[in-house]
């Protein structure tokens, strides 16, 4: 029986305090060390020294020993800091990871699986560095994230941490059209909502690089822009922020604007800001992409020097201007702006061209060049120059650039260039200005007839409101950006001007509140908002009066001059009636506690909320009182908004939409769950 004071590893304890040379495996008993005393050494404070002297050991590393030592020692610690070191000693054995990636990914992904705390978010970060170190087969942890949704509601915030970077990570490097879904579900989650929302940016970002037209790009990037900005107002993070300057350029570019000194500045003092966080602290697994920012800043200094010539005195320096415009005519192909394993130029099948973004970029350079006289001709000669020159020029990226500039050329000689479509509808480029009404129709007109100045005025203003921000917690700005889009699809005739205006500002405040009330502790809000208390058997329900009266003080605190009861309206009386201009905005306001759904809503309810549309845009507001029992918990904010169109009565050929909420009510403690 051995001494309960005997210590199998104290010399190398000792070693290592007083900085004298470390003893070998050997010096310490041998490889039968590894089974004489395992127990002992699994949970020893030493255990990652250990593992490093057997990984250093050729010998004991390749045999079954050995190997099944290291196993065991992978998922045997229950302290998150001692998993740390003993995950960073086994991955900096590149020996190690080559025998046992495979086994050592499964072990990890064994303990993510039965620890949904700190410690299995470290086993899950440290089986995607394996994966993504090409050491073991990703199939595994792809099924592990899709089953993660099931598991949300128990997973704590240090898990969901690791698990959204390393959703990101993946998503980066594998087709998983599960990942997505995943990160936005991680958006209801508040402390890494910022971390979400970053990584659907990114994503975002590089499913826009992607694409091959200016209509599948452009969409995606100003999406892309949003969730940056989201992730900016939830936390203020450099990365989001630089990333984020960097998409308005390229938006500006596109759209015809300017960019400023201003973007330039604020991109290059973002960029320092993360450099000096990350100032003398060793390089992480996710560092890379933040590298690529060099690359963004250097196509903004490409893309300023472009813009110059828009000038016309910028072409007495033709060769100048054409040069800046075949780097930007190239930057898909000659910058790698989304981070890659090995640093490679884009151009190699591991880096497919960013076609994406030539997409975006492509036209403008086209037109600029078509709108001078000789551009074509400037061209020409500029590539007879540079073809001179092939031999010596050691750049390798200039066979890239000689390609697309001749490329360039035969886009110029096909005409391709200005396609110049024609506006259908020239006053949206003009929605959300306060204008006077006349004023705007006189913009209207002259719009009319300039319908590339109408298509540069709607690109703007889209790459302007995907800057702004909306709401600090991202899962307000993607519910409401949700709502926006199912409004704009489902009713575009009705959901117009400032009627629109008008309901995004209701639909924002009412999402706010739904947040702040599926938050609150309960009995917080005292007798107003006792409401949403947990229901005892048999007892009175709560009417929807009390749902009213507290809705109408929150929208008055709010600077909305709100109404109860208001008369006359569709042959009745509302609930809640706010006329912020011309149009009388209604919402009806309901309480249930059998049916729970969108569907069961819509038979019930809606038959009544639509009848107060007789006059003025067919869209109004349902906002139920969940009265129902709730024993897994409450649902987040985006399961609790839901816009439905339906036929109009009477005969009527118009349809009429409804935005409907989801107020929960009885609700239990969490504790009581």
């Amino acid at each position: 029986m051995p001494d309960p004071g005997y210590d199998p590893l104290q010399p190398l304890t000792d070693a290592r305090h007083t900085g004298t040379p470390l003893p070998t495996l050997a010096d310490l008993g041998g490889p039968a060390l590894l089974t004489d005393a395992r127990d002992l050494l699994l949970d020893h404070d030493d255990l990652p020294a250990l593992l490093n002297l057997v990984c250093e050991d050729t010998i004991v590393l390749e045999s079954q020993r050995g190997q099944d030592f290291l196993l065991a020692a992978a998922e045997a610690p229950d302290d998150p800091l001692l998993l740390e070191d003993v995950v960073t000693t086994l991955l900096a054995h590149t020996d190690a990871v080559r025998l046992l990636g495979e086994d050592l990914a499964d072990a990890w992904l064994d303990t993510s699986r039965t620890r949904l705390d700190l410690l299995g978010g470290i086993a899950l970060e440290a089986c995607a560095r394996l994966i993504l170190a090409d050491a073991a087969t990703h199939y595994g942890l792809l099924d592990r994230l899709r089953r993660m949704r099931r598991e949300l509601p128990r997973i704590d915030d240090d898990f969901a941490g690791r698990a959204v970077r390393v959703a990101g990570a993946l998503a980066e490097h594998f087709p998983a059209p599960e990942i997505s879904p995943l990160l936005e579900e991680f958006l209801n989650h508040d402390d890494v909502a910022d971390d979400a929302a970053f990584e659907l940016g990114m994503l975002t970002l590089r499913q826009a690089f992607t694409t091959d037209t200016l209509d599948h790009a452009r969409p995606l990037l100003l999406k892309a822009r949003e969730y940056l900005r989201d992730a900016y107002c939830d936390e203020e993070r450099s990365d989001a922020a630089a990333f984020g300057t960097a998409l308005d350029a390229v938006l500006t570019y596109s759209s015809g604007g300017i960019i400023s000194d201003d973007t330039l500045r604020q991109l290059q003092d973002e960029i320092l800001d993360i450099r000096l966080n990350l100032f003398r602290l060793p390089p992480s697994w996710r560092t890379p992409r933040l590298d690529t920012l060099n690359a963004w800043q250097h196509l903004l200094d490409t893309l300023n020097r472009a813009q110059e010539a828009d000038r016309p005195g910028a072409w007495l320096h033709a060769a100048a201007v054409i040069s800046d415009l075949v780097a930007v005519y190239a930057a898909h192909r000659s910058l790698d702006l989304l981070a890659s394993a090995d640093g490679a130029l884009p151009t190699s099948p591991l880096h497919p061209s960013a076609t994406g973004l030539h997409a975006v970029l492509a036209p403008r350079v086209e037109q600029t060049l078509l709108a001078h006289e000789g551009g074509l001709a400037l061209l020409n000669q500029w590539l007879d120059e540079l073809s001179t020159a092939q031999d010596t020029d050691q750049d390798p990226t200039t066979p890239i650039v000689r390609e697309q500039a001749a490329a360039l050329r035969e886009a110029l000689i096909a005409e391709r260039g200005d396609p110049r479509p024609k506006s259908e509808r020239p006053a949206t480029a003009l929605a959300g200005l306060p204008l006077h009404p006349a004023d705007a129709d006189r913009l209207t007109g002259f719009l009319t007839s300039a319908p590339e100045l109408t298509q540069r005025l709607s690109a703007m203003w889209e790459a302007r409101q995907a800057q702004e921000p909306v709401d600090e917690i991202p899962a307000i700005a993607t519910a409401y950006r949700t709502t926006r889009a199912e409004l704009r699809q489902q009713c575009p005739d009705g959901y117009t001007g400032q009627f629109a205006a008008d309901i995004d500002r209701m639909v924002l405040y009412l999402l706010r509140f739904l947040d702040l009330r599926l938050n609150e502790t309960q009995k917080f809000g005292g007798d107003a908002r006792k409401y949403l208390r947990q229901l005892k058997k048999d007892e009175d329900k709560p009417l929807e009066k009390e749902l009213g009266r507290d809705l109408r003080d929150f929208l008055r605190g709010q600077g909305l001059r709100v109404d109860l009861e208001v008369n006359n309206v569709g042959a009745g009386r509302v609930d809640i009636g706010w006329r912020p201009h011309d149009e009388l905005i209604t919402l009806e306001l309901k309480r249930d506690w059998k049916t729970p759904t969108w569907d069961g809503y819509t038979s019930a309810f809606l038959p009544q909320a639509i009848s107060y549309q007789v006059n003025g845009p067919p869209v109004n507001f349902l906002v139920v009182l969940d009265l129902t029992d709730k024993p897994d918990g409450l649902a987040a904010v985006p399961a609790c908004v839901h816009v439905r169109t339906v036929p109009g009565p009477a005969g009527d050929p118009r349809p009429r939409t409804v935005i409907m909420l989801r107020i929960q009510g009885n609700k239990r403690d969490p504790y009581g769950l």
